[in-house]
């Protein structure tokens, strides 16, 4: 008897954590910025709960007595920010600081911007040299 009284009692209390703790606690309502920035909340979520009981014998009563009792907690910290901005994504940490690979990460999307652009403009100043020294026909000038 006393198994099933704290089978319910940990399947009740499971149940509404369940009901407190979701996907949207961890990753949380995308908001976006009147410039159309897009910031999504990201937390940790930690919960634990415990409990037990027994049954004893009645002297004034021939069925057993139950006593049991369960407690638990929840704890949801705001972690960082996913900031997302003209197909740019950061993260930002809510703590002060960061470690030399989170401002790497940080860094990277500005990076590739500036290698791309070096080699479009690179690409385009080949381009119009080759036309110059070349005309529409292919024959080189310079060897005339």
């Amino acid at each position: 008897m006393a198994d099933n009284k704290v089978s319910e009692m940990f399947a009740e209390a499971s149940e509404k954590f369940g009901a407190l703790i979701d996907a949207n606690s961890v990753v949380g309502e995308p908001v976006i910025a009147g410039d159309g920035t897009m910031i999504v909340p990201v937390s940790k979520v930690s919960f634990g709960f415990g409990g037990g009981g027994s049954e004893f014998d009645s002297k004034k009563s021939d069925s057993p007595h139950f006593g049991g009792g369960m407690g638990g907690g929840a704890s949801v910290k705001a972690e960082a920010f996913l900031v997302i901005n003209n197909g740019n994504v950061r993260l930002v940490p809510m703590g002060g600081g960061s470690s030399p690979i989170d401002k790497l990460v940080d860094l990277m999307p500005d990076m590739i911007d500036k290698v791309n652009s070096f080699i479009t403009e690179r690409s385009e100043k080949k381009a119009a040299q080759q036309n110059e020294e070349f005309d529409i026909t292919g024959e080189d000038h310079d060897n005339d």
